[in-house]
């Protein structure tokens, strides 16, 4: 799902691009996706002025990354129709397997979108600014939205349980929580005492009293709350996290020496989250390689043949690229308006 928006920066209307004039008759496509998926030329229109204003809504940066001299326009058009292709593909997955869009979800994410850029009236505005109707955005959204589940149902079909598993072990630390509290003395010999007297029920009253460490004294000696044991580790001193760690929860360190003195520790909770509580982040872990690879083996299998005004299909990357980048030129170079031949399954 695509995240709520932080800056906002929207592309110049659709009118004014110029890298499409007189496009607008031309009765040729944009692209054709296997046999029955064909992308028009004013869908890519459409889909440009969409782009132009989702990208820098979302990011703050433009949409496309211009090659040499391509204006940002062409290379927004290039972004535009590689995923136009990707979404053609999706689409023919979608159908064949029962994925649908949940309009439940598409209602809130726009809700949301349009709360963080100030309420209706102002997404109403730069919709306007960007030659885009709220028909039109919310249609998009609907669209990216199906993208979205497809890549879902992939990755759950094919996601590999053992590597899951792997990664749940392999990543622990940051699927563990810890709450610890110290008291922190100058002294060894104040540090055996305080471990000798301190029970848990104690523990914060004694810190208030007995420890020099002013960021944690007054709070009970404790270093804040629940933190991953990922960050712990990467915050505290080696040892300190190493006698936190040798400890079960509720128990009470002896003297453990560091940098900044002598500690008592008592780690208060350590929480482990069950693997299957935390199964939907570690397919989200994978999502990108697993959805990488299935769509590499849909382009294996069929043919994507773009038009090389707005570019060249290069079905290893799946990516239009601009048509200088390779001295591969289609008949007529970059001003033909004719088909180009990127057949993936050749």
């Amino acid at each position: 799902m695509i995240p709520l928006p932080r800056s906002l920066r929207v592309l110049a209307t659709l009118c004014v691009v110029v890298l499409f004039a007189a496009c607008s008759n031309d009765p040729s496509s944009a692209a054709t996706v296997g046999e029955t998926g064909e992308i028009s030329i004013d869908q890519l229109h459409a889909d440009v002025a969409l782009f132009g204003f989702l990208i820098p809504a979302l990011s703050g940066a433009p949409c496309g990354t211009p090659v040499g001299n391509e204006t940002q326009e062409a290379a927004c058009a290039r972004f535009a129709l590689t995923r136009d292709i990707r979404e053609e593909l999706a689409k023919t997955y979608a159908a064949e397997n029962g994925v649908k869009v949940d309009p439940a979800a598409v209602t809130d994410a726009l809700t949301q979108f349009e709360d963080g850029l100030g309420g209706a009236d102002a997404l109403k505005a730069k919709l306007s600014d960007a030659g885009v109707t709220r028909a039109q955005f919310e249609a998009f959204a609907e669209r990216l939205f199906l993208v979205n589940e497809v890549q879902t149902a992939v990755v759950k079909d094919r996601v590999d349980e053992a590597a899951l598993r792997d990664d749940y072990q392999t990543n622990l630390a940051q699927f563990t929580t810890v709450e610890v509290e110290h008291i922190l003395v100058a002294d060894e010999a104040d540090a055996e005492r305080i471990a000798a007297e301190v029970t848990p029920a104690t523990f914060a009253e004694t810190a208030k009293k007995e420890s020099i460490d002013p960021g944690s004294a007054q709070q009970g000696g404790s270093l804040g709350g629940p933190t991953s044991l990922a960050q712990f580790q990467t915050q505290f001193d080696p040892d300190f996290v190493a006698a936190t760690m040798a400890l079960q929860p509720g128990e009470i360190s002896g003297p453990v020496k560091t940098q900044f003195g002598w500690h008592v520790i008592h780690l208060v909770q350590r929480d482990v989250a069950p693997f299957e509580d935390v199964r939907p982040q570690l397919e989200a872990n994978q999502a990108n390689s697993v959805f990488g690879d299935w769509f590499t083996e849909q382009l294996g299998t069929t043919s994507v043949d773009v038009n090389p005004r707005f570019g060249r299909f290069d079905h290893d990357t799946g990516e239009v690229l601009p048509i200088r980048s390779t001295a591969q030129e289609p008949a007529g170079g970059s001003g033909s308006t004719g088909s180009t031949g990127s057949n993936a399954g050749s």
